[in-house]
């Protein structure tokens, strides 16, 4: 191992110096997230204190897992390039281009994935205009609640609902939803025959 290192250029041993710990510290990093020890938040969370969004895009370019895969990167691709033919400061130059490149292309990617997840609420509000299907009957002039079923938010749900008609909608019947209540309940409306 010493006589490795020694076999290095000073510019080689400066990018092993970069690239070894920003690897180990990736490493260390990802596998306390697959055993649970870590739970991703100040990395991957977009809006975490750790990080400079950059534009209204939410492109979160410095956070501590994308400078580390940065340095990584560069420091083994600054040891790799320096071993080419190339010139010194050509191999720099490439090597610190790949870092960026990976610095961004890591914000990117984080700023893919934080778009997958969902909170799972459903807001009951959007509902109202929507047309729902009676599931269970709801009884007359808002005496008792039913259930109605509907897509809101892209998800098939269930609801309870209240009607003010004077007549019970029937399992099947469509309505439209007119209202909802704090407490999440649809007021709804049989559909005309003629809509």
């Amino acid at each position: 191992m010493l006589n490795w290192w020694n076999e290095l250029l000073l510019a080689q041993q400066i990018f092993a110096l970069i690239a070894i710990p920003s690897t180990l510290i990736l490493i260390v990093q990802t596998l306390l997230l697959l055993f649970g020890i870590g739970d991703g938040e100040a990395d991957g969370d977009l809006d975490a204190a750790d990080s400079v969004d950059v534009g209204d895009d939410g492109l979160a370019l410095f956070s501590v897992r994308g400078i580390m895969a940065m340095l990584a990167v560069t420091g083994w691709s600054g040891m790799a390039l320096l071993g080419t033919p190339l010139p010194q400061t050509i191999s720099v130059l490439i090597a610190v281009l790949l870092g960026f490149a990976t610095l961004v292309g890591f914000a990117y990617l984080m700023r893919l994935v934080m778009k997958l997840q969902s909170s799972g609420n459903i807001d009951y509000g959007n509902s109202i205009g929507h047309i729902a299907q009676v599931y269970l009957p709801i009884p007359p002039a808002g005496t008792a609640s039913g259930k109605v079923t509907l897509t809101l938010q892209e998800k098939y749900i269930e609801a309870a609902a209240i009607t003010t008609a004077e007549e019970p909608l029937k399992t099947g019947t469509y309505v439209r939803v007119v209202s909802v209540s704090d407490s999440g309940v649809l007021l709804v409306e049989p559909l005309n025959q003629n809509n």
